[in-house]
């Protein structure tokens, strides 16, 4: 099983744009995308709803997912 480890904000942002970077997956449901639609720098949406239709794409890369709940 994959192994989930906590990020910072400030942590993650001084990982942007390096080697190695984690890819960034914005989750956040359309009602609060739509409240607030800035994305992270490097990021990509994905609905968590149908994880099981993108996970693969990520296989073997280190992924930070980010929300508006946390």
């Amino acid at each position: 099983m994959p192994s989930t480890t906590a990020i910072t904000a400030p942590q993650l942002s001084r990982l942007i744009g390096l080697p190695g970077a984690p890819v960034i997956v914005d989750v956040r449901i359309d009602e609060d995308f739509d409240a607030d639609p800035r994305l992270l720098p490097a990021s990509c949406r994905r609905d968590f709803k149908t994880v099981s239709t993108w996970a693969a794409a990520f296989a073997g890369k280190p992924v930070a997912v980010v929300c508006q709940k946390g």
